[in-house]
């Protein structure tokens, strides 16, 4: 017998009575009456959402077979194909511009620039870029900078002229009146309450030094508060989804984080994380899969034991206790972790994280 099948779940059509409709009521053959009605979609789910209640009603195969399923066909019907490639697109882009913010911190956000880098009209730039970030294009450099100052002031000794030169403000002034409106104390304040709030210089810290090679990483960006797992988590099952239909999934893979905020920088607690794997080679990116290259050279790498909510408290030991007295400084390039441990498989108090602090010596 011939059928059809719902361009939007995919579900076999075989009678004219299982067919969605028009805004006249005409039957339509692209969909099912589950999932158009009246000319329009019955839900607006996401394209993840549709494959998590699919795979419910595919009771013949597991469920994770089910969902391995929906994820190689939905992608190909009418409803995501030309969604999934737009939204696809315009995470790529936004990726481009947020590593060319990240590079240019210290100059005026120019539209006609991220626009063109990120391959849209100024018109639309404003529109995608909040609806995938969740802030505007303002806002977010305005956090960046003071989330980077505000590091700054407890790992470094760099005065706040130095600081408003390398991150565009005009003045010193400046600099500490956005301070103080954002985080509610000057930045003199601030300094001197994270540095003497604990002492560290009884907690001795023996890192490893050493040189590492250069890596390459794929890697999904979260920007979202601290503490909400499940977003985390999605995060990495998509990486490994990606890596796993791929074939990127192999023996010397290491599964690394880079957060990019300090979870006491900033009153919403936001933060940019990227859950990253090492692959051989680079590849093109692709929507949400960015592709970039971590720098090798000099790291001091220390190992945390432990729950991951003990890991802030080890950085604060590491800014506080280790770095004051090591003989090394911090330099510029990317900080990172290594997650040794599947959480899934041992308890969280014999979680294994390796963490990597670019230095070099003083």
């Amino acid at each position: 017998m011939e059928y059809t099948i719902c361009q939007s779940c995919g579900m076999p059509l075989h009678q004219l009575n299982e067919f969605g409709t028009d805004k006249k009521g005409i039957r339509v053959k692209d969909y099912c009456q589950y999932c158009f009605k009246d000319g329009q979609f019955t839900s607006d789910s996401t394209m993840d959402e549709m494959v998590e209640l699919c795979a419910k009603y595919m009771t013949d195969i597991s469920k994770n077979e089910a969902v391995t399923h929906l994820r190689q066909k939905l992608p190909t019907l009418k409803r995501w194909a030309q969604k999934e490639n737009t939204q696809k697109e315009y995470h790529k882009s936004i990726n481009k511009v947020l590593d060319y913010i990240n590079e240019h911190l210290n100059e005026k956000p120019d539209l006609a620039t991220l626009s063109q880098i990120a391959n849209v009209s100024p018109f639309h730039f404003h529109r995608i870029f909040k609806a995938i970030i969740g802030e505007n294009l303002g806002e977010y450099v305005q956090r960046l900078r003071l989330e980077y100052i505000a590091g700054k002031l407890k790992t470094t000794d760099l005065s706040l002229n130095i600081l408003a030169e390398k991150t565009g403000y005009n003045s010193e002034q400046a600099l500490s009146k956005a301070f103080k409106k954002h985080f509610g104390t000057p930045p003199s304040m601030y300094k001197l309450v994270s540095t003497e709030t604990r002492d560290y210089s009884q907690n001795q810290l023996s890192p490893q030094i050493c040189e590492i090679a250069p890596k390459n990483i794929i890697y999904i960006r979260v920007i979202a508060p601290y503490g909400t797992k499940e977003v985390y988590d999605k995060a990495w099952s998509e990486l490994n989804h990606f890596a796993a239909d791929n074939d990127l999934l192999q023996e010397p893979n290491e599964w690394l984080g880079i957060s990019l905020d300090d979870p006491n920088t900033t009153e919403t607690n936001k933060c940019r994380f990227y859950a990253c794997l090492t692959i051989d080679k680079p590849i093109a990116p692709t929507g949400k899969i960015g592709c970039k290259n971590i720098k090798g050279g000099l790291y001091a790498i220390f190992t945390h034991i432990g729950s991951y909510s003990g890991l802030n408290e080890y950085y604060k030991n590491i800014w506080f206790g280790w770095l004051p007295s090591s003989g090394y400084r911090l330099r510029q390039a990317t900080f990172f972790e290594k997650y040794v441990s599947d959480p899934d498989k041992v308890k969280a108090e014999d979680t294994v994280t390796e963490i990597y602090i670019p230095v070099s010596l003083k």
